[in-house]
Order: structure tokens, then C-alpha cells, then sequence
């Protein structure tokens, strides 16, 4: 699981799956306070799950990127899981409660495209994570054939745009998808796409410091790689970033896709 540049002119080192899960693993007590947009897309991603998929059991379900469990709360509290299988890169993700216990839970921690995940499932669902995940072909392959004839798949994701006045000021950030190369990933893996909601959600903050507080404390770094922090490159950054601000503040944006799809039910002959 590779982040990537946005741009091949800029070249850099790419963060490890172990500097990701320890970035993530650092913040995992922050993030529920700080992920403003990220629990966002959580309630958007089940109020469009629940329009396919009615509240009831599931016998079968797989979460990728736990996380601090903002969408497995929203899961738990709509379905009845019989088997639930719980995917991060790091161990924290075991302390999270689970207000509605599921029959069974079982922790698959490791990188997603490289552990072996239970077959016959008949929920998948990711919120804020494939985004890191590049290219996504080779795990939406894997999915479609894990997941049950008529099975779902619920995500969400960041694409082409998001954080775009960090990529203005420093040229660093990840390769993201257009919503077109996204859906045409899914599309050849087998899925059926039923719901796509694109949107730009701008959150403001009180200075360009504060940005990089918020992207810390999301587990996200403002660069990535080979990109190091000076006082004069950050003294640079920040005055360039406050000519971005307006009345509202210091504007960052974040473009997130909200994703339903299914395994095609097989054709009787």
C-alpha cells in the first residue's frame, strides 16, 4: 500500500506502511475530534448504504481502516453483524468500544492488499482510507471475489482537489483519483455502481499553523517523503497561506467521493 505524488516533477521518498500506521497510530486519540469532514462522509456513506441495503442482520461484513471506529459506531448502529472483520495497519484499533457488539469480531490487522480476508462477504465498507491505497485495481480485484453474489460495497475517498492549498504551497500531497479513474477502477473489477456523490467541503481555521495542528492531528502530514520542515520554508508557507484567507478565515478544502456499488448477481442460464 504506496502513497504517491500528485505530480512525477516531484520526486520524493514515499511514506513506509510502518511510517503511515505510526502517524496514524499517533493521532488515533485526536482524530474523532478533529476529523470534521471525515465524520461527514461517514454519515453520508451510510445514509446512501441504507438506501440499497436496508438496516438487518449481515451475516458477513469487512471494514478497511478502522481507524478510531467513527464508521464502525454508524455500521454497528444500523445492522445486526453476525461476523465482523476489522482491518488497520496498526493494534490500536482494538481498544476501540463497540457500542453493538457483533456476534463475532475479528481484527485482520495489516496492510489490506497483502493479508488474506475472509470470503463469502456481504458488506465491505471503507470510509477516508483508499485514498492512501494506490493503484486501487489489484485490491478491488481481490474484494469482488471475496464478497458474496449481490454483496456491497460502501466507500468513501478523497479525490483530485483534496487539500489543493497544500499542493499550491508545497507541491507535495497524494496522486488522487478524478472521480472518473475511480469509478473506471471499480468498473473493471466487476462492481456495479449504483450512488456517486462528489462534494467540496471547506473548513477554515484561525491561521496556517492551525492547518497543520488539524492535518497532524487527522494523521495526516501536510507533505510527505523528502519533504522537510524549515523555519524559513514554514515561514514561507505561512505567508503565502494568509494570502489565501478571507472573512471567514484560512480556507483548506477537501473533496470527498461517497461510493456505493455491488457484485453483479450471476446470470441464470
Amino acid at each position: 500500500m504506496q502513497p504517491h505524488d500528485t505530480h512525477a516533477d516531484h520526486a520524493m521518498t514515499m511514506p513506509t506502511d510502518n511510517k503511515i500506521a505510526k502517524r496514524f497510530a499517533k493521532a488515533h486519540h485526536s482524530y474523532r475530534s478533529h476529523a470534521v469532514v471525515q465524520r461527514l462522509m461517514v454519515q453520508r456513506l451510510m445514509a446512501g448504504l441504507l438506501a440499497y441495503l436496508p438496516a438487518g442482520v449481515l451475516p458477513q461484513v469487512l471494514e478497511i481502516g478502522v481507524g478510531s471506529g467513527l464508521l464502525t459506531d454508524a455500521l454497528l448502529e444500523r445492522y445486526q453483524v453476525q461476523q465482523l472483520y476489522l482491518n488497520d495497519l496498526y493494534e490500536h484499533i482494538m481498544e476501540n468500544p463497540l457500542a453493538n457488539q457483533p456476534s463475532q469480531c475479528q481484527y485482520l490487522l495489516g496492510d489490506i492488499c497483502h493479508i488474506d480476508v475472509p470470503q463469502g462477504l456481504n458488506l465491505v465498507v471503507s470510509s477516508a482510507m483508499l485514498q492512501w491505497v494506490y493503484p486501487l485495481d489489484g485490491l478491488l480485484v481481490k474484494l469482488y471475489h471475496a464478497m458474496a453474489t449481490g454483496g456491497y460495497f460502501a466507500m468513501s475517498s478523497f479525490v483530485q482537489g483534496n487539500l489543493e492549498q497544500i499542493y499550491q504551497l508545497t507541491g507535495q500531497g497524494l496522486a488522487y483519483d478524478t472521480p472518473k479513474q475511480l469509478l473506471a477502477r471499480l468498473t473493471m473489477a466487476g462492481f456495479v455502481i449504483d450512488k456517486v456523490e462528489v462534494s467540496d467541503e471547506v473548513v477554515y481555521f484561525d491561521s496556517p499553523m492551525a492547518v497543520l495542528r488539524h492535518l497532524q492531528a487527522t494523521g495526516v502530514t501536510a507533505t510527505s517523503g523528502s519533504f522537510r520542515w524549515n523555519k524559513q520554508r514554514l515561514d514561507e508557507f505561512c505567508q503565502r497561506y494568509w494570502q489565501l484567507a478571507d472573512a471567514k478565515g484560512v480556507p483548506l478544502t477537501y473533496r470527498p467521493i461517497i461510493i456505493i456499488a455491488h457484485k453483479k448477481t450471476n446470470k441464470t442460464p
